[in-house]
């Protein structure tokens, strides 16, 4: 048995002696089942990093503008009531009509903005995600990691293995360089 473990070191050495010396390191480590892992967690990055910020900031100039064009119909729908008690009776049936034509518009609008507002958002998310999966990978690779997790995904790891600070300085430098 001694003299399979010195024959598979011999073989392991000759085959690192091979590789160019980072490779070889990884070879080795990798032929004897050792990983190297990351882990980053992806709550802290959205939410301390500026584009994400910035993007919550877009995101919520289109809801202030939506809501100021719905405060705008609810006014006219408040005004058109007021007039319904000064009208006779023919014009009041018009008035009326009227009236629930301008709710029907305004719950299409709120359905309309929901909508552009919620798609707006996911584009943004998946925008921020990609970004931030291109600097994961980037820094994986530049620093020989294996495999990286998120923060939910491991039930334990050693602080050690956390890159989620690294990762969200890297966004934050890049974000600034393009404002």
């Amino acid at each position: 048995m001694h003299k399979i473990q010195i024959l598979l070191s011999g073989v392991l050495l000759s085959s690192a002696l091979l590789l160019p010396a980072g490779a070889s390191a990884q070879a080795a480590e990798a032929e004897a089942g050792v990983h190297k892992i990351g882990l980053v967690n992806l709550n802290i990055v959205f939410k301390e990093y500026e584009g994400t910020k910035s993007q919550e900031a877009k995101l919520e100039k289109i809801s202030t503008e939506k809501h100021a064009e719905r405060e705008k119909i609810v006014s006219e729908i408040r005004n058109m009531r007021d007039e319904l008690a000064l009208l006779n009776d023919a014009n009041r049936d018009k008035q009326r009509q009227a009236i629930e034509q301008k709710l029907k518009d305004l719950a299409q609008f709120d359905q309309q903005a929901r909508d552009l507002l919620r798609e707006q958002r996911e584009e943004a998310i998946q925008a921020l995600l990609k970004e931030i999966e291109g600097i994961v990978n980037d820094v994986a690779k530049q620093k020989g990691l294996d495999l990286v997790l998120t923060d939910r995904a491991a039930l334990y790891f050693t602080p050690g293995i956390d890159i989620t600070q690294e990762i969200l300085s890297i966004l934050n430098q890049k974000y600034s360089k393009k404002s």
